[in-house]
């Protein structure tokens, strides 16, 4: 899956693009191979076309929303929201129409039976890690994350997010090695040298903090204000 942005997800979020999950098994009957094609034709058409739709819809009524055009976003989400499939794509969507609406609950909920469909897709995991975040389950979050990142060690999104839950969970040194994931990742993330370099400070860590700060600044000249008289601060030993 690949993509675009999410609506309301925190931080460094991609978003998706819906791929056919069937599965068929080819049998060796020469006489029923021609018919078993055609119905196998038909079943990927159907499939491909359901969930075209249900992206399409969901992303009509994400760009909608985003031009604060609600009437229509909300007839878009109630397209998706209507159909009674419980194909993998189906449920994905469904759960991004419920946090869009602020709806965690129910968003988790169509998550976890995506997840049992298909458990094999890193972004259910983040997704439904993400809702877990704006609901301050961070154990439940970090669990996701980790999922995700079983199934793409260079999952950098997953890699920050989970790097920000041992944060807030004040596990500073899983932190510290998440947000040194992500950096090795993309180099230029201002924000991973940012966050790593508050908690180098917390751990009383003022030379690396000052580096990372300095880096940080680098990267982005907007970090200035805040930072250089951090530094000071920090070479000072205050």
């Amino acid at each position: 899956m690949d993509g675009t942005d999410f609506i309301y997800i925190p931080v460094h979020v991609n978003c998706v693009q819906s791929e056919n999950y069937s599965r068929y098994i080819y049998r060796k009957s020469k006489t029923s191979m021609k018919l078993k094609l055609i119905v196998i034709l038909i079943l990927l058409t159907v499939n491909i076309t359901f969930a075209q739709s249900v992206k399409e819809n969901f992303e009509k009524g994400k760009a909608a929303f985003r031009s604060d055009n609600f009437e229509d976003a909300n007839k878009y989400f109630a397209e998706v929201l209507a159909l009674e499939s419980t194909s993998f794509e189906n449920c994905f969507y469904k759960a991004l129409v419920y946090e869009v609406n602020f709806d965690f609950d129910k968003a988790v909920s169509e998550l976890t039976t995506a997840i049992n469909i298909n458990g094999k897709d890193k972004q259910a995991y983040f997704v439904r890690g993400s809702i877990y975040d704006r609901q301050n389950k961070y154990l439940d979050a970090v669990q996701d994350y980790t999922q995700a990142i079983k199934l793409d060690k260079n999952f950098s999104d997953a890699l920050f997010n989970r790097a920000s839950d041992f944060q807030e969970l004040k596990q500073f040194s899983d932190a510290i090695k998440d947000y040194s994931k992500v950096i090795k990742l993309n180099p230029s993330d201002d924000i991973a040298y940012y966050n790593r370099g508050k908690l180098y400070m917390e751990m009383k860590q003022n030379d690396k903090a000052v580096d990372d700060f300095q880096t940080a600044i680098e990267i982005d000249k907007a970090w200035h204000h805040e930072l250089n008289p951090l530094i000071e601060q920090l070479q000072k030993g205050q």
